[in-house]
């Protein structure tokens, strides 16, 4: 589809832009080959000359430069139908229109009493250096001056005309002052140059017309060329055209909707909501993008997102809208499964995970479900220290590996039921230090946040912790999460060198440990969120805790 280039262009200039196609056949694409003919209107002079002649009575034409006659008035018998009807006393013609038009400058002209002994006058019409034609004033004999009738009847035999007819004809010939004929010759002198101007003028506009048409051109090439449909509308939501695409999504020839409203080639509901969006953007003039669930022509679902903008006219007020439509149907589809895929990803990865915890803790002989309720503390917890949704799954799924360096351990120290020995303590020590060398090795992140919570949830707040002593915010946050976690459940429930504590004492044993073994903020946000806990507690129960 044309863009529609005369939208908003005053009504008396609309001819200019009513068939771009008509125009560029009606005017040669450079002005080199431009005639006179191209440039000026014929029609409008023929009128003027047509009034000038019925005042004055004195002939005149307007001739290009291959000797095309534009237009005439009053032009004599004896040269239309004798003098240039014969190709002899032609020739004379011919050398005549040469000889008065050699060397004349723009706003001069020329008397010439030519080789048939009448007398034409010549002003050139040029076109910036280039001389497009001539006008000339004639046939005619001056006033003072007596007409040789023997030359004539000599040349009425000498050229085989009707002797009769021919001298008719000359008496036919208007007589004219000199000074009427210098009164003509100002006013066509300043005609030349009117038609000069005008002609400029016409050159402009074609120069103009054929660039517009051009640019229309690519344009309307270069949205054909996109994929997606494109769709644009005046101010009052009138469409004004599309591209290829969206003519075949909305299944409409383009007379078939331009020119109409989105009411007219939609369902109501639809209609509505694109017709609300499309208010907005003209009131607030700020480019959209939404999501919107569509049925195409096929009748098939589709989600696309509109992209639209204001455009403007040439004095900067708002024009109409356009928009770009995208077909993210496919797109969506993918990103679903890929979220769904993900997904299954994760919950594996944290079921081998939560498996392999549980294998240690079953290892050491303690409760199955201590490494679910330690994800679940410690994932709690973690939003309510104000870390991100990424970084609470994190430590969610990775704090059920805080004690997986208790593989390394024997299993006669690890499930030791009475008091262990400095070197047995010293031994149990490095599962610490052995879960963070097998992990750190590991270029997912998990697995990297994993290690670092299996070095430091034995750290203390006071410093007093191992195996680097480190105090403070110096330990890791989810470290500091999970090591509060680990302890909770740990003293909560029954272990194999231990009873369960009552929840009391347990609550007790946090108040008293705050500031010292942890961080005081996680302990507020534990026990400002116990019942939340000890709903976890109950959700993830062992049987003989």
């Amino acid at each position: 589809m044309l863009l529609n280039i005369s939208a908003g262009v005053p009504e008396e200039t609309k001819n200019y832009f009513s068939d771009p196609k008509k125009l560029l056949m009606e005017f040669p694409t450079t002005a080199v080959e431009l005639s006179l003919g191209d440039v000026m209107d014929a029609t409008l002079f023929q009128n003027i000359m047509d009034y000038f002649y019925e005042l004055t009575g004195i002939p005149v034409g307007i001739i290009d430069m291959n000797g095309n006659i534009i237009v005439k008035e009053g032009w004599q018998d004896i040269c239309v139908n004798f003098h240039r009807l014969n190709p002899a006393s032609c020739k004379n013609c011919l050398e005549s229109d040469f000889e008065i038009t050699k060397g004349i400058e723009v706003g001069e002209y020329r008397s010439y009493k030519c080789k048939n002994n009448l007398w034409d006058i010549a002003t050139p019409i040029y076109l910036g250096n280039q001389r497009m034609g001539h006008i000339y004033l004639g046939q005619f004999f001056y006033t003072d001056e007596s007409i040789d009738y023997d030359y004539f009847q000599n040349q009425a035999r000498e050229f085989g005309f009707d002797e009769e007819a021919y001298m008719a004809a000359l008496e036919r010939v208007p007589r004219f002052s000199r000074r009427q004929v210098e009164t003509a010759m100002k006013f066509y002198t300043k005609m030349a140059s009117y038609i000069s101007q005008l002609s400029f003028t016409n050159i402009k506009i074609h120069q103009t017309m054929i660039e517009l048409y051009n640019v229309m051109n690519f344009q309307n090439a270069l949205m054909d060329a996109v994929p997606s449909p494109i769709f644009y509308k005046n101010k009052d939501l009138v469409y004004l055209g599309g591209n290829k695409t969206f003519e075949e999504a909305i299944g409409l020839a383009p007379s078939d909707y331009i020119g109409k409203t989105v009411f007219d080639i939609s369902s109501r509901e639809l209609a509505e909501a694109y017709h609300q969006a499309d208010v907005e953007l003209l009131k607030t003039k700020t480019p959209q993008v939404y999501d919107f669930q569509i049925v195409s022509s096929t009748g098939k679902n589709k989600c696309v997102i509109f992209n639209k903008a204001i455009f403007t006219d040439q004095a900067g007020e708002v024009a109409g809208i356009i928009g770009v439509i995208q077909d993210i149907t496919e797109m969506k589809q993918a990103q679903e499964y890929l979220q769904k895929v993900n997904e299954e990803i994760i919950d594996t990865q944290k079921e081998v995970i939560y498996t392999l915890g549980e294998i240690i803790e079953t290892r050491s002989q303690e409760a199955a479900k201590h490494v679910v309720r330690v994800a679940e503390y410690s994932h709690l917890i973690g939003l309510k220290y104000g870390l991100n949704q990424e970084d609470a799954m994190l430590l969610k799924i990775a704090a059920p590996m805080h004690d997986i360096g208790k593989i390394g351990i024997p299993d006669h120290i690890l499930n030791k039921p009475g008091p262990l020995t400095r070197e047995e303590f010293d031994c149990i020590k490095t599962h610490t230090t052995i879960g963070y060398n097998i992990m750190k090795k590991s270029s997912h992140k998990i697995l990297k946040i994993a290690g670092i919570i299996a070095l430091s949830h034995h750290e203390r707040w006071d410093g007093t912790g191992y195996p680097q002593g480190i105090a403070g915010e110096q330990i890791n946050v989810f470290s500091r999460i999970v090591s509060v976690a680990d302890v909770f459940d740990a003293v909560s429930h029954k272990r194999c060198y231990k009873e369960a504590w009552p929840l009391d004492q347990v609550r007790h044993y946090l108040v008293e440990q705050c500031g010292k073994m942890f961080d005081p903020r996680v302990i507020t946000l534990f026990l400002d969120n116990w019942e939340e806990i000890l709903m976890i507690r109950s959700e993830y129960s062992d049987a003989s805790s």
